[in-house]
């Protein structure tokens, strides 16, 4: 692992970005952006110092949803928010029913001589898949697709965290309904970009570990 840092270690760059950016479009759509865009030097100053109070709370709640809702809620709802199942929601879950088959460089006949008869059962698929992950973890591909997996996963978690109080925090600063709406939607956008992005590195993590452990490179 880069730098004996784990995986989100090295994503929080990218969260704390994802928590910037949040901001920064909040302050931009809650302080009227074609205002602001005439407002001479004095004038913006003004401006900016009557959105103190909502931009204050809007930095509030991102920094909470990170530092402490992350925290607070179970990764199995986590999972079940950003992979859109109820049931058996980690990737894992579908390893040798659905990613492995489906995968020309693996060789499920090489997963079934060497695990034996290969589960159907999401929570059994999930077991035996950590297992073969836990001895490819710190193969180049496995840590790419898996920290990327997390990273999309935490920041479309904070997205959608952040979708039910936002929209109602730009009402407040700027009056206008239309724009909180159109705002809340570009939120709804930015959390289903990150939930199927998610979706896709974790397909892509399952994919690489067991074409590692098809290709006979180490025992379990």
């Amino acid at each position: 692992m880069a730098d004996g840092k784990t995986l989100k270690e090295q994503n929080a760059g990218l969260i704390r970005a994802a928590m910037i950016g949040h901001m920064i479009a909040f302050a931009w759509v809650a302080g009227e952006p074609l205002r602001l865009l005439k407002m001479d030097g004095p004038s913006l100053a003004s401006r900016l110092e009557t959105l103190a109070a909502p931009g204050t709370a809007a930095l509030g709640l991102i920094l909470i949803a990170s530092l402490i809702l992350l925290g607070m809620i179970h990764p199995n709802w986590r999972d079940r928010l950003i992979c859109w199942r109820w049931r058996d929601p980690l990737p894992g879950c579908r390893a040798f029913t659905r990613i492995g088959p489906a995968s020309s460089h693996v060789d499920m006949a090489q997963l079934a001589e060497e695990f034996g008869p290969l589960p159907t059962d999401g929570a059994e698929q999930n077991r035996l898949f950590y297992r073969i992950y836990r001895v490819h973890r710190d193969e180049v591909g496995v840590l790419d697709a898996h920290g990327r997996y997390l990273a999309a996963r935490d920041i479309g978690t904070i997205s959608a965290s952040v979708m039910p109080i936002l929209p109602w925090l730009v009402w407040w600063a700027s009056g206008d309904a239309g724009r909180a709406i159109a705002y809340g939607l570009a939120l709804i956008l930015i959390y289903g970009c990150c939930a199927l992005a998610a979706q896709n590195y974790g397909y892509r993590m399952v994919q690489h570990v067991l074409a590692l452990a098809s290709a006979g490179t180490r025992s379990v």
